[in-house]
């Protein structure tokens, strides 16, 4: 889709009347280092518990502390950081009551988000849901676990986003990053990117079959798998 940046014409005085959009500004310097911290936390460069101290931060990424301190903020409301007034900043601790927490949340509404979709668009095929998992596949193979893991978010968000229902789809966007650092950290210890792919494909041949039913079953099995595998290789103490 071509985005408009700007309606004004080349002697740059707008017609009286004429719909003027302002010309889109480049990231600020705040997502920048979100994104740069964002990353670094998502692929084990700051581990878990690690703590995050805004001027060593602020060093190591060239800028003032202000963009790390709105950097940071907006890291603790994805659920990647930890904000503590007697201990600091620091990247979350996984343990298993955050697993069990996190997949239960993820367990009772993805499911329904995926069993309305396929009510929603019948038999038909998800391309965008396929190229996800194309991609998926050719990291895994790399073992670039970071962003296979970012790719799997992808996945997951085109399957339950063809639900249609916003108030669904905002609750487990919510979820993304956190998921994909939880997951990403159990890689780690225990590899188990096939089997993972292998129930993608059949929730998505599910979907594109029809089948309501079997899919929202399929995803519910998924998710609870995932939440047990990961309680077993992390939740026995934080990390």
């Amino acid at each position: 889709m071509t985005r408009t940046t700007s309606a004004a014409p080349l002697n740059g005085a707008p017609a009286a009347g004429a719909l003027v959009i302002p010309v889109e500004q480049p990231a600020s310097r705040s997502d920048r280092v979100y994104d740069s911290l964002r990353r670094a936390i998502l692929d084990g460069t700051l581990p878990p518990g690690r703590p995050l101290v805004e001027r060593e931060l602020a060093e190591s990424l060239g800028v003032s502390k202000t963009p790390v301190r709105e950097a940071l903020k907006k890291l603790a409301l994805s659920g990647l950081v930890e904000m503590n007034s007697y201990s600091g900043v620091s990247v979350r601790r996984i343990d298993g009551s955050l697993i069990e927490e996190l997949y239960t949340a993820r367990a009772g509404v993805e499911p329904t988000a995926v069993r309305l979709a396929v009510v929603a668009y019948g038999p038909a095929r998800h391309d965008a849901a396929r190229q996800a998992l194309d991609e998926a596949q050719r990291l895994a193979t790399a073992g670039e676990t970071a962003a296979l893991g970012l790719a799997n978010r992808r996945f997951h968000r085109e399957i339950y986003s063809a639900s249609g229902n916003r108030f669904l789809c905002e609750f487990l966007n919510q979820l993304q990053d956190l998921t994909t650092f939880v997951a990403t950290a159990g890689w780690r210890l225990k590899a188990t990117f096939e089997q993972e792919a292998e129930e993608h494909r059949a929730i998505l041949a599910a979907m594109e079959a029809g089948d309501p039913a079997l899919a929202e079953r399929l995803a519910g099995e998924h998710i609870r798998r995932a939440a047990r595998t990961l309680v077993s290789v992390l939740g026995e103490q934080p990390r």
